[in-house]
């Protein structure tokens, strides 16, 4: 007949055995085959193999002998508070080892600002069972205690173990996942804007800066006021001028709309105010009509007003001022009911400083200022427009291409310095090219790459393809960081591992963001 091991636990250490087992989610069963284990395996020199015939005196277990093998940290206390253990997993959790807790009251460590509360001294104090949030100093870790206390047979607290719970990876993939949900939901709320509203207008928006604009444009759509629409080349400036067309009480008339740098400045004058029969040579042998002969009793648009001809413009000032204008070669001044919307990318008050552009005329143009933010002003704004781009291309190219969040996101990152008309521009190729059903970051990246102002270098010194992939790199991780402020968010957006994030970050010389 084969001896036995004998395994005796005290009642204490049988309690703290219990609450281990349900902390660690095992069977109380399996943590003692567990510590079984450990012993064999630690003293195999006098017992050998679990199979082999041996007689030994019965084994105490201590219970630390089974906390030192969970993640969760232990530390016990006496009545007084003193520290009487701590396991492994505490140490590591709190990085205070064991020879400096023990022996001292546990009060001195709160004092001492290592913790910012202990559950230990509130069980002693409420006389029960707690559990209390706490931040270890050293480390910036948030972590659950549960203090639970052991009575004697007179009902006094003989001892106080707590259970640490290191919630920080927990608490980090929280907020992981809730700013992957607010992402979801800007993106989807995006979508169902654009489907509620693809239909009602061209002027895509829904951040505060346009829905003010859109304020505006309903104000003074109803007066014959002059605007003036100022932003950056690609912005829409002829998207605002159309949406005040359309909602004025001219929309069911001619609206004309004229590229002032586009028509050369010897015929500007003659294709704005129209000839009479012979007014110059190679002149028609009848009158023509102008644009603002054409436009009469609706609205004409003056893009690009600052490349206008200084000469030119005394008589756009006359034509505004008086509401009649005088074709070339004529006499007689024809009375015109036209509402002016004038548009530029150029900054007019600085062409008034340097003499190009009329001072007078300025002020009777900005009647009402329209001023369009650029694209990279307006982030929330991409998502809308990205659909709407994406379903105008699908149906003009007979496509199924898609967007999922996280390319959303990449596009949103981009700087954008061609504003709405790069976007577009950029959108239309992604349609064309390729044959996968989604479009990825890394079809983007390929896209605006050679576009891309951090690989475009001074003409005179020739880059290298790795120089220029080098570049582009930089300038993509250096963004995404920036954004999303950790090298684990940066990660999921870019579709790479984070260890990945670190190690180019490092060796592209990116240290801030």
């Amino acid at each position: 007949m084969e001896d036995t091991l004998s395994i005796t636990v005290n009642t204490s250490h049988k309690k703290m055995l219990h609450e281990i087992a349900n902390y660690t989610n095992m069977k109380e069963q399996e943590v003692f085959e567990k510590i079984v284990e450990e012993y064999y395996s630690s003293i195999n020199c006098s017992v050998g193999s679990p199979n082999q015939k041996m007689t030994t005196k019965p084994l105490i277990i201590d219970g630390f002998d089974i906390g030192d093998e969970v993640s969760d940290g232990i530390i016990v206390i006496d009545h007084n508070g003193i520290v009487l253990r701590v396991n492994k997993a505490y140490s590591k959790i709190t990085e205070i080892n064991e020879t400096e807790i023990v022996g001292k009251h546990v009060q001195t460590f709160v004092d001492q600002k290592y913790f910012s509360h202990s559950a230990s001294l509130l069980v002693l104090k409420e006389k029960r069972k707690v559990s209390i949030l706490s931040t270890v100093t050293a480390n910036k870790k948030k972590v659950l205690l549960t203090g639970t206390p052991i009575f004697d047979m007179n009902g006094e607290i003989q001892q106080v173990y707590t259970i640490m719970r290191d919630l920080t990876e927990l608490i980090r993939l929280k907020e992981q996942l809730e700013e992957k949900e607010k992402e979801n939901i800007r993106y989807y709320e995006a979508l169902k804007y654009f489907q509620e509203n693809k239909n009602k207008t061209d002027f895509i928006g829904q951040s505060p800066a346009i829905f003010k604009m859109k304020e505006l444009i309903e104000q003074v759509s109803q007066t014959d006021a002059t605007v003036l629409i100022t932003g950056e080349t690609g912005v829409g400036k002829e998207v605002i001028a159309s949406e005040v067309y359309k909602h004025s009480a001219r929309k069911d008339q001619p609206f004309i709309k004229v590229n002032c740098a586009a028509i050369p400045e010897s015929l500007l004058e003659s294709e704005l105010f129209g000839y009479e029969k012979g007014a110059f040579t190679g002149a028609q042998q009848k009158a023509k009509l102008g644009l603002f002969e054409l436009a009469n009793k609706g609205t004409i648009l003056l893009d690009e007003i600052g490349e206008m001809p200084i000469k030119l413009q005394s008589k756009l000032l006359r034509c505004l001022q008086e509401k009649e204008i005088t074709r070339l070669g004529g006499t007689q001044p024809i009375k015109i009911d036209v509402r002016v919307i004038a548009a530029t990318n150029q900054d007019i008050l600085k062409q008034i400083k340097a003499g190009s552009f009329r001072e007078d005329l300025y002020y009777r143009l900005n009647v009402i200022p329209i001023k369009i933010p650029p694209l990279r002003d307006r982030k929330d704004d991409i998502y809308l427009l990205l659909h709407h781009f994406l379903e105008k291309f699908n149906k003009q190219y007979h496509k199924q291409k898609k967007v999922d969040p996280e390319t959303a996101d990449f596009l949103a990152t981009y700087h954008w310095p061609g504003n709405v008309r790069e976007l577009e521009n950029t959108i239309e190729r992604l349609v064309i090219i390729g044959d996968n059903q989604y479009i990825s970051s890394e079809n983007v990246i390929l896209t605006l790459g050679d576009e891309s102002p951090s690989i475009q270098k001074d003409q005179h010194l020739p880059v290298s393809l790795k120089e220029a992939v080098e570049q582009l790199e930089r300038n993509i991780i250096s963004t995404t960081l920036k954004k999303y402020g950790s090298t684990h968010k940066a990660a999921k957006v870019l579709g790479i591992t984070q260890p990945t994030v670190v190690r180019k970050a490092k060796s592209l010389g990116i240290t801030e963001w």
